[in-house]
C-alpha cells in the first residue's frame, strides 16, 4: 500500500508567529484491500497532524487519543508513506558530548 500525502505549512490563526503542518492524503493513494478503503470512507482514519493513518487508542471524558499505524489492520500489508513533493524525512543524528 502506498499513502501519498501533501505536506503544507499553515499559519496558526490564534498566534501571529506560529505555524503548523497539515498533511493531506491524496486521492491517488493506492490501497492494499477493499476493506481498508471502505473503512477509510466511513471513518476518519487519516491523521492530518501526523501524516499517517491512525486508529482510536483510548476514549476518555476529556477526548480521545490515537495511535498511528504502519500496517493495514485488515490484510497486514505494510503502509508506505510518501510525500508527493518527494522530500525525504530528515533524521536527526545524535551528537555525543564528552
Amino acid at each position: 500500500m502506498k499513502a501519498i500525502y501533501k505536506k503544507e505549512t499553515v499559519k496558526d490563526p490564534e498566534s501571529e508567529n506560529n505555524t503548523y503542518f497539515n498533511f493531506t492524503l491524496k486521492r491517488d493513494s493506492e490501497f492494499c484491500c477493499e476493506k481498508f478503503k471502505n473503512f477509510c470512507k466511513k471513518f476518519t482514519a487519516w491523521s492530518y497532524d501526523q501524516g499517517k493513518f491512525s486508529i482510536v487508542d483510548q476514549i476518555t471524558y476529556e477526548g480521545h487519543s490515537t495511535q498511528s499505524i504502519d500496517f493495514c489492520p485488515f490484510c497486514g500489508e505494510k503502509i508506505e508513506y510518501e510525500d508527493e513533493n518527494g522530500s525525504q524525512k530528515i533524521r536527526k543524528k545524535k551528537v555525543k558530548t564528552f
